[in-house]
């Protein structure tokens, strides 16, 4: 089997030099010159690329026309989807200024009764501070007493 030489190859004398010179100024051109050489081959193909770059161009306009149609429906969807949830969130807001919003009385009975909770937990508390400092007053009035009654009698 022959072997091929590839572009940019070097021919096995140890040259290489000029391989790498093929090899970096011959990459850019490579394709070029096999495109070229494919059509030079290849005599019908005129004809046929035009046909297939109208085509083309044909179906490119077609994607752009269903893409912009596409994006008008896009559009109008997005508007009519903004609009509907603006009514909603207005129908919402309406209702919970009226009190009849099932969605937000159920968390404000809540609320409401963790308020009355701590409401009755602060005014206990606030009792209790009130007893904790009379006793201490009167702790402190029985001490000075007793102080006093032992200074007294010394």
């Amino acid at each position: 089997m022959p072997s091929m030489k590839v572009e940019g190859d070097s021919d096995g004398d140890g040259d290489m030099s000029g391989g790498d010179t093929e090899r970096s100024g011959g990459s850019s051109r490579g394709p070029d010159r096999d495109s070229s050489a494919e059509e030079a081959d290849e005599p019908d193909s005129d004809d046929s690329s035009e046909m297939d770059e109208s085509e083309c161009e044909r179906r490119r306009n077609e994607c752009l026309d269903n893409l912009a149609n596409l994006e008008r429906q896009f559009n109008a969807l997005r508007e009519q989807l903004y609009h509907e949830r603006v009514k909603q969130v207005e129908h919402q807001l309406a209702e919970v200024r009226s009190g009849r919003s099932q969605e937000y009385l159920g968390p404000l009975r809540r609320l409401q009764d963790n308020m009355k909770i701590r409401i009755e937990v602060a005014g206990i508390l606030k009792q209790m501070r009130i007893e904790n400092i009379k006793h201490k007053y009167e702790a402190e009035e029985q001490a000075a007493h007793q102080h006093f009654k032992i200074v007294k009698d010394v």
